[in-house]
């Protein structure tokens, strides 16, 4: 009976690691990395520590229908627009239309480290006719 117990335990301990187990990614891919089911103009933005990369140039017509992906490589990160009225997070893509002309500041809306390098953390959405 002591060796069924000590079996039983073994592998729910075993189950519990895998479960918990291993390197914990800090990243979270997009769904996809084409056009959205919106027919939406989609970028994926790529936080390191002090530095947000795009995989292309965010530059759309105006009209365009535009979802951003957050990928976070390092560290914590979020993506916020209050000129384009989204709070991005890694797990909640943006999507909106870009109704309005102009460039517009995205920037990291969570405290990353010193003020100096976080400030440093933006990219710019330009929005043509």
């Amino acid at each position: 009976m002591k060796k069924l117990g000590v079996l039983l335990f073994a592998g729910s301990l075993t189950l519990g690691l895998a479960a918990c187990g291993g390197e914990e990614s800090k990243t979270s891919e997009p769904a996809t990395e084409t056009a959205s089911t919106s027919g939406a103009e989609e970028f994926t933005i790529t936080a390191t520590n002090w530095e947000f990369t795009s995989d292309k140039e965010l530059t759309v017509k105006k009209g365009t229908n535009v979802k951003l992906n957050l990928v976070n490589e390092e560290g914590l990160h979020t993506i916020k627009s209050e000129d384009l009225g989204f709070d991005l997070t890694v797990d909640a893509p943006a999507e909106f239309t870009a109704d309005k002309t102009g460039e517009f500041e995205l920037i990291c809306s969570t405290v990353c480290g010193a003020i100096e390098d976080h400030e440093g953390m933006v990219l710019t959405l330009k929005v043509v006719e």
